[in-house]
């Protein structure tokens, strides 16, 4: 084993503790935004009525379960947030009044979604880093 093994090995191992603890953080935001979702939930159903369908079945599923049900659980959430877009999972245009939600409401939901993208990041990267060290291209 060279010494450039030895630090392909090391790297490969930061940028997967990093994309692991990364992850953990992003599950464990998930967890304390448990109460600004049901507060959010509370203030949509103020304004529109009701929640959307999907938010409505899928309203007990958390992180720790199926990450896909919780991602489309809050999409109504993330989608004015992140790409000035209402959800398709509403018929409301809801763009405006999910963006004009207090700081501390919708701050927290960024912070969630780029702890699981800087995660997924990491782990891209490290799988990539692992196809280059087994197939020896550098």
């Amino acid at each position: 084993m060279t010494i450039n093994d030895l630090l392909s090995a090391k790297a490969t191992v930061i940028i997967g503790v990093l994309a692991f603890g990364f992850g953990i953080a992003s599950i464990i935001a998930s967890a304390l935004n448990r109460k600004r979702f049901k507060e959010i939930c509370i203030l949509y159903k103020e304004r529109y009525g009701s929640l959307p369908d999907a938010v409505v079945l899928l309203e007990n599923v958390n992180t720790l379960y199926v990450k896909v049900a919780y991602s489309t659980k809050v999409s109504f959430i993330y989608m004015p947030l992140l790409w000035n877009k209402s959800s398709i999972l509403t018929k409301n245009d809801d763009k405006d009044f999910i963006r004009g939600l207090p700081k501390r409401l919708i701050g927290p939901f960024y912070v969630e979604i780029y702890l699981a993208v800087v995660s997924l990041l990491f782990f891209i990267i490290g799988g990539l880093q692992m196809l280059v060290v087994k197939h020896h291209l550098i």
